[in-house]
């Protein structure tokens, strides 16, 4: 199978592709960017691996977005720990180079380093910046980039939140879903879309979780674009679609709302698919 996730070579993306089916050969495309990626699906690649959530940051709006209107299906998700050191060509850098996103996730470490931070578009940028680099400077890298022999480590752990992670899901545009096991822990996902609001949607909606006990994970909304006011909600919660409670719960939503039913998937473990 043909997977796309987003590069550069040594992405957090392209670790997750990785974790798919590893037991599987399986190609994986590194674009450019998660529209890219997502457009990919169905046409030149079988599936996209997506950063969907991460702990610190919250969700990844492009990719709730594109799904409102494209509503792929969610195969698996894939979670993995998102840390990040400080790699360095000489002692006492005088500046630092920093993905905007890595940056944001270590800004203390950054604060305390106190030198000039330039922006790269990519972690892989930032390595490439110091390595062919002149005066004595210092990058942002992930963690799970070995430190080349040329430079040397500052700070193998930098990053605001030890214990951060990311959330990754495998979308596709079949509508074939894992086979239900009994015994494994399901999670399954939609977005309930607003284009018949009333008074009490969203509480009417949550309502039908609470009666069949069905534990929401998570809800995030996004504006539908229309007027302000307006919103489509995406919604992770535990269970699978072929068990009673959650079936009766789709059932009547789908009676009360405009619904993209996005899947039923395994629940995943960090660093595990």
């Amino acid at each position: 199978m043909k997977f796309a996730t987003l590069g550069p070579a040594g992405t957090f993306s392209e670790v997750a592709a990785g974790l798919y089916q590893p037991e599987q050969d399986h190609d994986i495309q590194l674009l450019d960017n998660l529209v890219s990626c997502l457009d990919s699906v169905g046409k030149e690649c079988d599936a996209a691996v997506v950063p969907i959530e991460n702990l610190t940051e919250g969700f990844v709006s492009p990719v709730v977005d594109y799904l409102v209107q494209r509503p792929l299906r969610i195969q698996a998700e894939i979670r993995i720990p998102v840390g990040f050191q400080c790699l360095s060509n000489r002692a006492n850098p005088t500046q630092v180079w920093a993905q905007f996103v890595a940056a944001g996730q270590c800004n203390s470490y950054l604060h305390k380093l106190g030198l000039p931070i330039i922006h790269t578009a990519s972690n892989a940028a930032s390595l490439q910046a110091l390595l062919t680099a002149e005066e004595a400077s210092a990058a942002i890298v992930p963690q799970h980039i070995s430190c080349p022999e040329t430079l040397q480590i500052l700070n193998n752990n930098i990053a605001d939140n030890p214990r951060n992670e990311t959330r990754f899901v495998v979308l596709s545009a079949t509508s074939e879903e894992p086979e239900f096991i009994k015994d494994q822990r399901w999670k399954s996902s939609l977005l309930l879309i607003d284009d018949n609001d009333h008074p009490g949607l969203l509480v009417d909606s949550l309502q039908v979780f609470a009666k069949q006990q069905i534990n929401l994970t998570s809800i995030v909304s996004r504006p539908a674009g229309s007027q302000f006011g307006d919103y489509h909600f995406f919604i992770d919660f535990d269970g699978h679609r072929s068990e009673p409670g959650v079936a009766s719960a789709l059932e009547e939503l789908t009676a009360m709302n405009n619904i993209h039913w996005l899947g039923s998937y395994p629940a995943a473990e960090i660093g595990k698919q």
